[in-house]
């Protein structure tokens, strides 16, 4: 399916080797061959192969990359992925992230995210926010930073309802189309959400 998208950049949330839950071991290293091209991850915790975590995958060329260790409180670590990519528009300041579960850490995480998102060029964050209502703490702080924004349910899958990933941008940014992929087969209990922006 991922294939299918030709995205220029992808955002991968739980990325899964732990075989004890079923999933298959290697997880990262299958995505890293099957896509090819530029990639940052970060390997949240597990043993070497059976890892979790996250991936931000760029067509164009990444000029630098970092890591951010969300804070908690939280059942498992929480991270961030800040990539400047050089895209035929320019460059393109990108946060992928997935906040925690607990409502007591997703404020302290937005905030840092916000900070994060502070450049001197077009900035783009995304991923799994965990935020239930579509102007809660999380999105209160995010738009400020970010003012563009266009909510789309992507959770469950079957009927979603809750605008549980987002996608949030700079000035500047247009966000041409945003649309969840009801067709798309199912790898989540969320429905993979797809933009297409200019800037």
């Amino acid at each position: 399916m991922v294939g299918s998208l030709a995205a220029d950049i992808l955002a991968l949330q739980e990325v899964d080797g732990r075989t004890h839950l079923g999933r298959l071991p290697g997880a990262f290293e299958r995505l890293r061959e099957a896509l090819g091209g530029h990639l940052v991850e970060t390997r949240l915790f597990g043993p070497p192969g059976r890892e979790y975590g996250h991936i931000l995958w760029s067509r164009h060329p990444i000029e630098s990359s970092t890591l951010h260790a969300l804070p908690g409180p939280g059942m498992e670590p929480r991270g961030a992925i800040e990539a400047v990519i050089a895209t035929p528009l320019g460059r393109l300041n990108v946060v992928s992230a997935h906040f925690g579960l607990d409502p007591r850490c997703r404020p302290r995480q937005a905030a840092l995210l916000a900070r994060v998102a502070d450049r001197d060029m077009p900035t783009v964050a995304l991923g799994d926010f965990n935020e239930w209502r579509r102007t809660g703490p999380v999105h209160r702080t995010l738009s400020a930073a970010l003012p563009v924004h266009r909510p789309v349910p992507t959770w469950p899958v079957g009927r979603p309802f809750a605008c549980l990933d987002r996608l949030y941008a700079s000035s500047g940014v247009e966000l041409r189309r945003v649309v969840a992929m009801r067709e798309a087969a199912p790898a989540s209990d969320h429905l993979p959400l797809l933009a297409e922006i200019v800037f």
